[in-house]
């Protein structure tokens, strides 16, 4: 749905050397126009309009003297810098540019008709007037003469398998007379075919083909010949076939042209000889004569040179001639531009050919010398206006008329169209109204006339005669209704003002721009000042009595414009020269300025960009270009360099890519970071990528509406809504209090309906009664209800739309479920506005809670079966039937059991699939029970224990064993104490055997105290004695009266015990107080290196004795285990992080290594790598680790594992870490050393701070400073070497696995952006690797007398 739009047009003056020319060649380098006139052989420089060279033929006589002579061929040969001539006459001249001598380098007899080169300039055919051709080298040395007519088909003739006569086959629509009928002879050429020789070259230079007059019918035929000259095959006879010939560069067709009694045709052939398909001429079968077809270099255009046939009164022909541009797309010939040249000698046309290099570029040379050059490009016609009115309508040129599609209503596959604008001749250009009303357009025709269509801002009354000019592709019957608005034809304008020199020319008018309903903007060239144009500003007026297209003002414009845009939000007006430079309309003022960036200097494109717009992006108005090499310039900075298309939206820059995506660029991004979103490195899981069609470009986008029409390659047309598009219009209905809308769109496209609620959970809340009258239907409701979900959407599924991320600090807070929030206010909203009306979704509130409230909805239908029918807006079966639906029926049958009543449960259980012979039996035993020992049974059924004790307890004594029973069963011994008064039987009885369950899981302590509950003094004993509890032990000898001997003897036991546990300070306190040994308890002291606790009981029972004989060996002996200590855990320390640093080099020297590769080594050792390879962006692990981390990663956000079976698998994996120097997980096993070393060291402040006490006051100063000293170096030397140890410990983010099932296919993208690695391996995520041990500095351990001391020394 693309128009061929003029970039440039160059017209030079004529000039009396280029008169007559012939024929033409171009070169690709230069851009230097070569021409030969029957005297002459002409270079032109079209960029400055100065010839370049000039050389005759007359002068050696290579053609006559008189002018009759004819050069029949010319090519430009680059590596010889050269110019080819063949001549009528048979002289192969060549022309060498640079020392402008001519060579002849061959000759023929006969005379030459033609000479065309092989497309790669390696092979040369001469066509000769002996009806011969002749392939020649590059160096001009014969291979081979052949005639131009061989007598048999060629290689490729098809052959007969004899599956039956002609008589017998199927021959489709005509019917079995077809068999019958004869062909008819061929007729001769016809009058005006020149009779010569064409020759044509497919594109890869391995065929051509050759258009002759048969000798034998006279009429013309096609063969086509390899490259080794060998006749491949032969064109079926065909009556009418003229001298155009042109084979298509990608060849697949050979185009020609054909007359039949009713119409004038091209018609294709393929190389086998076969038709291939046709369009027909827009002319009289005898109004024009083809004189030449041509094909552009990527194979898109058919150019058709004509001239007219058509005779005045007076007998003379009018030789009018035409260029006409032809396109196919799904299987459909456009005509896209017509140039009509006036019936003068000094306009007719003598030569078209297309620019070697670029695919769009037509030079043409005129009779009288003019030069013309035509620069085309592909643009979609469109209205983009910003209005809610605009129809986003898209028109489609093809000739006379006008092909027009609104989009936002109804999309039309091309060819066909919703209707379609008549015009009087061929349109060119169409233009729609920018500011105004966006559907107004003009339509600029091949005579340099306008015709302005507008739409009418207020319907239309249905009577009113529609505008002869629409038409339409269908019949409209009775029943046809039109369900888009049309527009009417205003006039048609001359533009006045112009000079005539203008008007003279084809397409001198380009780059319309319609401004707004009165400003008409368009450019021309000024011949009076060369390569300069002319910008026009035309002043439009529509009224009836004086209607007017009038130039009022014209701008000198320092180059060629290139390309004209605007700002439809703004109005702002960019003009692109051709050298890339920018200038900015003033419509104010009327000038023409620079454009100036924000930056304050001033805008030129690297590269001329032949599409071209204006948006704002990130708050600043900028240009945007695209090149015919797909990159993308954001003003000056290239954003991207595979970008095929582009088009704006009132939020996003969308484009397309070589890759075949299609890519949503928000408008609020800044500018400087647009090249990082565009470098078509786009992540699966972002929502603003979406994968397309191979070849898809953007046909328009649907302004405020979320509709984006792409183009396939064959032209069938595909509408898409970009999730990215979508979630804007969303958030915009969502803001706006538009629930009714954004409920409607979101489930059209299938949006999360938790949107609703996550996008703005206040304003949701405040305003559910709105969203409740606007959303209204209950099935609705319902949908929303059922789809409600815990996950906020907006930081998992659509987390890149809203760039918000999840709370940690209230995973563990109590804040009311989201769901039960939802359900709770909607419930309420539903039951203020219509209880009657919503009770389907009144009940789907209740269900849909994380704790289903099924009680609540099965009153709800016990309270609907109680009501009056003709109060009922559903049954109660109906209602029953619908909860039955949501909720499993065997849940449901259980819930109404629950309410215990047994005719809500016969409802329920008709409504499911059980066997009557199960639950009815069932039902009458429980009928037979009374009153709580029923409802026991039944909860006890239904697995609600702690309500069945309830009504157990109240059963009496008769059934307190059977409680006793459950309570032991079910283990509901809290619940069951606070059911029975504190001093009954009962409570005792249960305290004990909850004393007995505990003793069994040795929870020793609870036991005893449920013992003393039970007033079981012995076995509370036993218990506290088991759990070293002294205290209570001996708080229980008390109330059992033990005699003090007893006491003694327990109390020795217990020391000995409490000894054994290292609690060397309990077990003296037993000793000294219960077994009344003040020695024992002296020595238990010094053992456990209570220095101060052993003096006080030697001083207060006078036994300083053992000062001497226990305190003073044993202090010396703890001082050189200290130092021992500390000298070896500093040796341990240095040895283990040495190693660790020597291991971490190893690791990242191979990550590398590995790197470097390319990532083709074993991937087994790339565990060995270290976690900074996640800088890369790439996950470089072993797949063996990678699944184990994703089946055990933890952390704390995302795990939900008891602390218990973490500890296992931390043991597990610690197994695994060896010190073994070249193990695999040798640094983790050397950071888990140096963690318990670490933690070991820290641990010993107490126990040195009160050694250093003991021996300064026994007068070991220098032992107590030198311990004092050891052990700081020691704890500093270890905190300095925590930070290279624990490199990475408070990165919290890269510790985090970006992989588990919590996370979503968004938060992997993010991550994947962040550069995050998304698999961490279980080591990794261990807390001894990632966390640091921390140091207990708060605890002053160090005496300042010794710290003087060593100052002072």
């Amino acid at each position: 749905m693309r128009n061929l739009e003029l970039l440039n047009l160059i017209e030079l003056t004529p000039l009396s050397e280029l008169c007559g020319t012939q024929c033409t060649s171009i070169d690709c380098d230069t851009g230097i126009v070569y021409s030969a006139t029957s005297t002459h052989l002409v270079g032109l420089d079209p960029n400055s309009g100065e010839l370049t060279g000039i050389v005759s033929l007359v002068e050696e006589a290579f053609v006559p003297a008189d002018g009759t002579g004819c050069v029949v061929g010319i090519q430009y040969l680059a590596d010889q810098q050269a110019v080819c001539a063949a001549t009528s006459s048979g002289n192969l001249v060549l022309w060498h540019v640079t020392m402008g001598q001519l060579e002849c380098v061959g000759s023929v007899d006969s005379g030459l008709t033609s000479m065309t080169w092989s497309p790669d300039l390696e092979l040369l055919i001469l066509t000769t007037g002996q009806n011969t051709f002749i392939m020649m080298t590059r160096e001009f040395d014969p291979i081979t003469e052949s005639s131009l007519h061989p007598e048999n088909f060629g290689e490729a003739q098809f052959v007969t398998v004899g599956w039956g006569k002609k008589e017998t086959q199927f021959h489709g629509s005509a019917g079995k007379e077809a068999a019958k009928q004869k062909l008819e002879d061929v007729k001769p050429a016809l009058p005006w075919d020149d009779r010569l020789p064409r020759v044509s070259w497919r594109g890869d230079g391995q065929l051509f083909v050759v258009s002759t007059i048969s000798p034998d019918t006279g009429a013309r035929k096609l063969r086509v010949w390899n490259r080794e000259c060998e006749h491949q095959s032969t064109s079926e006879n065909v009556d009418g076939v003229e001298q155009a010939l042109a084979w298509r560069p990608s060849g697949n067709l050979i185009a020609s042209t054909m007359r039949r009694p009713n119409k004038h045709e091209v018609i294709f052939f393929e190389k086998n000889g076969l038709r291939h398909g046709e369009f027909t001429l827009p002319f009289g079968v005898n109004d024009v004569q083809v004189t030449e077809l041509c094909w552009n270099l990527d194979s898109s255009v058919l150019m058709v040179r004509l001239k007219d046939l058509v005779k005045d009164t007076g007998g003379q022909t009018i030789p009018r001639t035409y260029v006409q541009l032809w396109t196919m797309n799904n299987y459909h010939w456009y005509l896209k531009q017509s140039l009509h040249f006036d019936g003068t000698a000094e306009d007719k046309i003598v030569s078209v050919v297309w620019d070697p290099e670029h695919a769009y570029r037509l030079h043409i040379m005129c009779s009288g010398g003019k030069y013309l050059q035509y620069t085309w490009s592909w643009a979609t016609n469109y209205s983009s206006g910003i209005s809610n009115d605009n129809q986003a309508l898209v028109a489609v040129i093809d000739g006379d008329r006008v092909l027009l599609t609104p989009m936002r209503d109804m999309v039309t596959p091309p060819p066909m169209s919703a209707y379609y604008l008549q015009l009087p001749c061929p349109v060119n250009h169409v233009a729609f109204c920018l500011q105004g009303n966006p559907n107004d357009m003009a339509l600029v025709l091949v005579d340099g006339r306008v015709a302005v269509y507008t739409f009418a801002r207020e319907p239309v009354d249905k009577d009113l005669q529609r505008d002869s000019t629409i038409k339409f592709d269908v019949t409209l019957g009775e029943g046809f209704t039109l369900c888009c608005q049309t527009p009417r034809l205003q006039g048609i304008y001359r533009i006045e003002g112009l000079p005539l020199d203008t008007q003279k020319v084809p397409i001198a008018m380009q780059h319309f721009v319609w401004l707004n309903s009165e400003l008409l903007m368009f450019c021309t060239q000024d011949l009076s000042h060369g390569q300069n144009s002319v910008l026009h500003c035309a002043d439009l007026k529509l009224d009836k009595d004086k209607p007017h297209l009038t130039v009022k003002t014209s701008i000198d414009i320092e180059s060629f414009v290139y390309k004209m845009a605007v700002n439809s939000e703004t109005g702002s007006v960019a003009i692109q020269l051709c050298n890339g430079c920018m200038l900015k309309f003033d419509s104010g003022c009327d000038i023409v300025l620079p454009w100036e960036m924000r930056s304050g200097s001033e805008l030129t494109f690297p590269v001329p960009c032949p599409y071209m717009c204006i948006c704002d992006i990130g708050g600043e108005e900028v240009v945007i270009g695209l090149t015919d090499r797909y990159r993308l310039y954001v003003n000056d900075t290239e954003v991207a360099s595979n970008c095929t298309s582009l088009a704006v939206h009132s939020e996003y820059l969308l484009l397309t890519t070589l890759t075949h995506t299609c890519r949503c660029i928000s408008r609020h991004t800044k500018v400087q970071v647009l090249p990082t979103l565009s470098d078509g490195k786009a992540h699966p899981f972002d929502e603003s990528v979406r994968r397309v069609e191979r070849g898809s470009r953007i046909v328009c986008v649907v302004q405020n509406e979320t509709k984006l029409v792409l183009q396939m390659p064959r032209g069938n047309l595909e509408t898409i809504h970009p999730r990215a598009l979508v979630l804007s219009a969303v958030r915009k209905y969502l803001d706006s209090l538009e629930f009714g809308k954004a409920f409607v769109c979101m489930r059209k496209h299938r949006l999360n309906l938790n949107l609703i609620y996550d996008h703005c959970p206040q304003s949701f809340l405040d305003n559910v009664q709105k969203f409740v009258q606007q959303v209204a239907l209950v099935d609705h409701i319902n949908l929303f209800l059922t789809d409600l979900r815990e996950e906020d959407c907006t930081v998992t599924m659509y987390t890149a739309a809203y760039n918000r991320s999840a709370s940690v600090g209230d995973e563990g807070t109590d804040q009311p479920s989201k769901v039960d929030k939802v359900c709770d206010v909607v419930r309420e909203a539903l039951i203020s506005l219509d209880e009657k009306k919503y009770l389907l979704s009144i009940l789907t509130s209740y269900v849909r809670k994380s704790t289903p409230e099924l009680e609540a909805a099965l009153l709800m239908v016990k309270t609907l079966r109680a009501k009056p029918s003709d109060q009922q807006t559903m049954s109660a079966e109906e209602v029953l039937k619908y909860l039955v639906f949501l909720v499993d029926v065997n849940e449901m049958f259980d819930v109404a059991l629950g309410t215990y009543d047994f005719d809500l449960v016969l409802m329920v259980a008709e409504k499911s699939q059980k066997d009557p012979k199960e639950y009815i039996p069932f039902l009458n035993q429980l009928r037979k029970l009374s009153g709580h020992f029923q409802l026991y049974t039944i909860d006890e059924h239904l697995k609600r224990y702690s309500k069945a004790l309830v009504h157990i307890s109240k059963c009496g004594p008769e059934h307190f064993e059977t409680c006793k029973t459950s309570i032991q069963k079910h283990k509901l011994y809290t619940e069951a104490l606070q059911l029975f008064p504190v001093s009954s039987d009962e409570h005792k009885s249960i305290a004990k055997i909850y004393g007995d369950y505990l003793s069994d899981k040795r929870r020793h302590l609870d036991a005893g105290i449920m013992y003393i509950k039970a007033e079981e003094w012995e076995m509370a004993l036993q218990d506290f004695r088991t759990c070293l509890q002294w205290r209570q032990v001996f708080c229980m000898t008390a109330r059992l009266k033990y005699s003090s001997d007893t006491e003694a003897d327990i109390a020795r036991k217990l020391a000995e015990q409490l000894k054994m546990k290292k609690l060397h300070l309990d077990a003296a306190h037993v000793l000294e107080q219960y077994a009344k040994d003040t020695e024992e308890a002296i020595v238990c002291l010094i053992d456990g290196c209570l220095w101060e606790e052993a003096l006080r009981l030697m001083y207060k029972y006078s036994r300083t004795d053992f000062i001497e004989t226990n305190l003073m060996g044993a202090l010396t002996e703890n001082y050189s285990q200290q130092m021992e200590l500390l000298d070896t855990s500093k040796l341990e320390f240095e040895k283990y992080k040495k190693r660790l640093a020597v291991v971490r080099e190893e690791k990242e020297k191979a990550r590398l290594e590995f790197l470097e590769s390319g990532g083709t080594g074993n991937m087994a050792d790339a565990d060995l790598f270290s976690d900074t390879s996640s800088a890369t962006g790439e996950s470089i692990q072993s797949s063996r680790y990678s699944s184990e981390s994703g089946r055990s990663g933890r952390s704390s956000l995302y795990s939900r594992s008891s602390g218990s079976s973490a500890k296992n698998r931390r043991k597990a994996e610690h197994k695994k870490w060896k010190l073994k120097e070249g193990s695999q997980y040798e640094d983790f096993a050397l950071i888990a050393a140096l963690a318990k070393l670490i933690k070991m060291v820290d641990d010993l402040r107490e126990e040195t701070n009160g050694l250093l006490r003991a021996l300064l006051q026994f007068h070991h100063d220098k032992q107590a400073t030198d311990l004092q000293r050891a052990y700081d170096r020691l704890l500093t030397q270890m905190e300095r070497g925590i930070p290279e140890i624990w490199q990475d410990g408070d990165d919290e983010r890269e510790s985090q696995p970006m992989l588990g099932p919590l996370t979503t296919a968004n938060s992997i993208a993010q991550a994947v952006q962040r550069g995050q690695s998304l698999t961490h391996s279980q080591e990794k995520l261990d807390p001894v690797i990632r966390i640091p041990p921390n140091l207990r500095k708060e605890i002053s351990w160090k005496l300042h007398v010794l710290d003087s001391g060593s100052a002072k020394t």
